[in-house]
């Protein structure tokens, strides 16, 4: 992955594809397929979306994607907690009893804090529907890190991490990658989809993120949100 990014990323728009066709293809509704169907799917979903998640995540690593796409802004949802309890490992999936779900507020965050929110998700469960016409879809998921449950969870509709999320990584071209040396004698590699290159400020910033990445992973990531948000007149968000 980190020789070949362009491989990697065909293969997970392959991945994608083939979780969509096989849940088109499901022959049964769910009141009939049987008590073991919601398992069946459960798995599937969560190993399409933590193999993305760690992926991409390591592509970002890597330097196999550009900054720019790193920061493009994906569409979701934002529920806060009813009250102070929090789920656990046994009643996680009783999404609506802990969280406000009702009045979700729509929100936005960059690709790169919704890969860390994957990798350290706590929270993940997913709605399907199913109609006669379209056969079996998955609608839309619930998400939250062990930390942010504390907080909130994040509702994302499928289509939403299909198209702001999947397409933009897997069509992705790195056409300039910028070296950097740092006074510790660690090495930098900030890649560009653009030709124009980064304004002093943003390549600063680049620079920051990259350095931390993988020394501080979490709080790296919480701050490059905050600024994100900021920017665009966004809400901070403590769900992280």
């Amino acid at each position: 992955m980190i020789d070949d990014g362009p491989r990697f990323k065909l293969m997970l728009y392959r991945m994608i594809k083939r979780f969509e066709l096989d849940l088109a293809v499901w022959p049964r509704p769910p009141e009939r397929a049987g008590d073991d169907w919601s398992d069946y799917w459960q798995c599937r979903f969560e190993d399409v979306l933590f193999r993305a998640g760690l992926g991409v995540r390591k592509l970002i690593e890597a330097a196999k994607i550009s900054i720019e796409v790193q920061g493009c802004p994906m569409d979701l949802s934002f529920a806060p907690t009813r009250g102070n309890r929090v789920p656990d490992t046994m009643n996680y999936h009783r999404v609506e009893e802990f969280y406000d779900v009702q009045n979700a507020s729509p929100t936005q965050l960059p690709i790169v804090t919704v890969c860390h929110a994957i990798v350290h998700s706590y929270v993940l469960v997913p709605r399907f529907t199913y109609s006669g016409l379209d056969g079996l879809r998955l609608h839309d998921f619930f998400l939250a890190s062990d930390k942010g449950r504390r907080h909130g969870v994040y509702l994302i509709k499928w289509r939403d991490l299909v198209e702001n999320f999947v397409y933009p990584v897997t069509r992705d071209d790195i056409c300039a990658l910028l070296s950097y040396r740092t006074g510790e004698g660690d090495e930098l590699r900030i890649p560009l989809s653009s030709t124009q290159g980064l304004s002093v400020e943003s390549r600063q910033q680049a620079i920051e993120l990259y350095r931390n990445l993988s020394k501080n992973h979490a709080k790296t990531v919480k701050q490059f949100t905050a600024k994100w948000q900021a920017a665009r007149g966004l809400p901070p968000e403590s769900s992280l």
